[in-house]
């Protein structure tokens, strides 16, 4: 849809529409849409319903006056008159439809065709419509679902709790061994067996069959105290 600029408006023509009228002929739908520059006032449209002859009138009119002028730009071309009987051919009327809004945006381009005496009357009586303001819906954001990504924490070392150290019980637990220590060396039986895991044979290889193993029972050996004493006395 072609627009132009006039008097800080915004002009376009469109045919949106046709039908038959109730004296039996076609007539069209044209629609001028007007939106001003400046935000204050609000989009209208001037709507017309027009029979083709009109239509075909005024592109004869402002044809010609064209071509007397000798302007150089291309006219739009315009169907050729069809007979009488194909005048409701739906393939003629969507023809005609397109030529007409074709040509009627021409003409808004060139100032010497939108103020031509034919153009002005042909447009007279339209039939105003105010447009509704156009408001902008509110801008919301959109709604982003954040994907939780695998980043590799470094493990920093867990600090070791703090003990605290009960020096009166590390003290008892102390003394405790070295009872245990002194009781162990005053054992006559346990001395002897460690003595005899002190003990080292000596293996004679060549001679292993003269062996002689004694075997000592470590109860033949320990004697308690007084019997010690009876076999000093005797």
């Amino acid at each position: 849809m072609a627009s132009i600029t006039k008097d800080n408006e915004l002009r376009s023509f469109d045919v949106p529409e046709i039908a038959r009228h109730p004296s039996g002929h076609t007539i069209y739908k044209i629609v001028l849409q007007i939106t001003p520059k400046e935000f204050t006032e609000n989009s209208y449209q001037l709507v017309y319903w027009k029979r083709y002859s009109d239509i075909r009138k005024l592109y004869d009119i402002l044809h010609r006056y064209h071509q007397a002028i000798l302007r150089p730009e291309k006219f739009p071309n315009f169907p050729n008159k069809s007979s009488y009987m194909e005048r409701f051919n739906p393939t003629i009327v969507e023809e005609r439809r397109l030529a007409t809004k074709e040509f009627l945006n021409f003409a808004l381009k060139y100032l010497y065709l939108y103020t031509h005496d034919a153009y002005i009357n042909f447009f007279k009586n339209g039939e105003k419509i105010v447009l509704p303001d156009v408001e902008a819906d509110t801008l919301k954001p959109e709604s982003v679902i954040t994907q939780q990504s695998q980043v590799s924490i470094p493990i920093s070392p867990t600090p070791m709790p703090s003990i605290s150290i009960n020096k009166n019980k590390d003290e008892l637990l102390l003394n405790v061994d070295e009872d245990e220590e002194s009781e162990h060396a005053n054992n006559p039986s346990t001395r002897i067996l460690d003595e005899l895991n002190d003990l080292q044979f000596e293996h004679d290889d060549t001679n292993k069959d003269d062996l002689k193993v004694i075997q000592v029972e470590p109860t033949d050996l320990i004697s308690s105290p007084s019997n010690t004493n009876n076999k000093d006395s005797s």
